[in-house]
């Protein structure tokens, strides 16, 4: 059955009265609360091929070399460790995705006859981690995002069932999957990367000796491009995680592809943490900060996760740049959270009550409607900023950033810049099993104002404009630099003098 009401933070039914009061005020369902959680898709992204032979693990690739290991300070692994009452657990979670999945065909797929196959071989399950197998195998039959089976360790931490942060530490980095290899795309100014002189555009080689080579040889064969992209950003920020203080070697390759090993430590992650359901804790930043371009003024705000923390935080962003030119939302990298806040934030850049998708329930519907924004955080009247709007995305802007620019980019509102959008944004929430791992399922289907689902081919910016390893090492953001002089260009207001 669906989460119950207390188990959701009590800020987001306010969240939800101050952004969309019109959703509030139609007595929404009890359960339609957790069809505004757009979880990110870290923790549900799936090869598009289901893993086969469970509970017998297929063929791997060649080991790893020795300093592939665990780290001592991740979190231990219990799929070793006995399963008690394995049926139960497999039962509860056949029949959790049979009773709320919004499509009665289930993709395709009959669901009697998966149960039917899969069952048996639960009962034969003697390990946790054998029967998070046969749970994997089953979610993944429906060929779906948002489908996935989290340890109860990992949904926990390490310490059972705190609600600490695993990790927490910053390097003042990001990567991306670029021409193949894993490459550095943005360093924080005064961040450790950036006083080590880690650069832009720079190959990351090595981490704590682990070749990432070796580790990302082992993704899945056949995947689509912005599957690999996604899920090698995903093992290798895995790698480079790590605790306030901690220090690690991190092996680089300059513009000449001149080996450049560095000594870095962890210093404090930016923003704060915020906590949904039985999910694992979440980072939560959002920046802004006014540029000039061509005598204009522009404001760039860039927030990394949908959650309920940065909402005031994005309505002062607002209210310091309302009297830009023109504005631009950097959402790359932004990997979903509540979805309902893509109503409040639109209301931001829309005078009218404009439909920005429907996602659909089994038996119900739910229109997600643009609040327009009337006052200030200081209770001043005010309109919906009117300028020029961009937005930037890129494969790692999943579930709610696609329903939010998907959306504005349909009713014509915004300009999205950058590259395709990982087509990742089923709503979902998270469950907690019998054996205490959590079943993240997607509940509902998503379609944008032009009709056509935002999950699969996710959002086309009106710009594409790809990552080159060129232009990192030159010092470019090349999709952030065309949006900001788009942005500019639109602008209708007088040049400031």
């Amino acid at each position: 059955m669906f989460l119950k009401h207390a188990q959701y933070p009590t800020i987001f039914v306010g969240l939800v009265r101050f952004v969309c009061p019109s959703v509030y005020r139609w007595r929404m369902p009890h359960r339609l609360l957790p069809l505004l959680l757009a979880i990110p898709a870290m923790y549900a992204c799936r090869p598009a091929t289901p893993v086969a032979g469970v509970p017998t693990p297929r063929a791997e690739p060649p080991p790893l070399p020795a300093a592939c290991g665990v780290p001592a300070s991740a979190t231990v692994s219990r799929a070793g460790e006995a399963v008690v009452d394995p049926v139960a657990t497999f039962d509860t979670a056949w029949t959790i995705i049979r009773r709320s999945h919004w499509d009665t065909t289930y993709n395709g797929v009959d669901w009697v006859a998966v149960r039917d196959e899969l069952r048996p071989q639960a009962v034969r399950a003697r390990t946790r981690g054998e029967l998070q197998a046969v749970l994997s195998e089953m979610v993944g039959r429906l060929r779906q995002s948002h489908f996935s089976v989290i340890p109860q360790e990992v949904a926990d931490g390490a310490s059972g069932g705190s609600t600490a942060p695993r990790g927490g530490g910053a390097l003042g980095f990001e990567t991306r999957l670029v021409e193949g290899r894993p490459m550095v795309t943005r360093v924080d100014t005064g961040g450790p990367a950036w006083t080590a002189g880690v650069r832009t555009g720079w190959v990351v080689e090595t981490v704590r000796g682990c070749p990432m080579a070796a580790r990302l040889a082992r993704l899945p064969a056949g995947l689509e491009p912005r599957r690999v992209g996604l899920m090698a950003y995903q093992i290798v920020t895995g790698a480079l995680a790590g605790s306030e203080g901690d220090t690690m070697t991190v092996g680089f390759r300059d513009g000449r592809d001149r080996p450049r090993p560095r000594r870095l430590t962890h210093g404090a992650a930016p923003g704060s943490v915020a906590k949904v359901g039985n999910l694992p804790p979440l980072p939560a930043h959002l920046t802004w900060q006014r540029v000039r371009r061509d005598g204009r003024t522009l404001g760039i705000i860039r927030f990394n996760i949908w959650m309920p923390v940065l909402a005031a935080q994005f309505d002062a962003a607002m209210d310091s740049l309302r009297t830009a030119d023109a504005l631009v939302l950097d959402l790359r990298g932004n990997v979903g959270g509540i979805g309902g806040m893509s109503m409040g934030v639109a209301g931001h850049f829309l005078d009218s009550a404009y439909a920005i998708g429907t996602m659909t329930q089994r038996g119900s519907t739910l229109n997600f409607v643009a609040n327009p924004r009337r006052v200030d955080t200081r209770a001043r009247a005010v309109t919906p900023f009117a300028g020029p709007l961009a937005i930037v995305v890129d494969a790692m802007s999943v579930s709610t950033t696609e329903i939010f620019a998907g959306g504005l980019q349909a009713v014509r509102r915004a300009t999205v810049f950058g590259t395709q959008t990982a087509g990742e944004a089923l709503p979902s929430v998270p469950e907690r099993l019998p054996n205490g791992d959590i079943l993240y399922h997607a509940v509902a289907d998503f379609i944008g104002p032009s009709g056509k689902p935002v999950e699969g081919d996710g959002v086309m910016p009106d710009r594409v404009i790809p990552l080159t390893r060129r232009a990192l090492l030159d010092g470019h953001d090349a999709a952030l630099e065309a949006a900001l002089f788009w942005a500019a260009r639109q602008s209708g207001r007088p040049l400031a003098p």
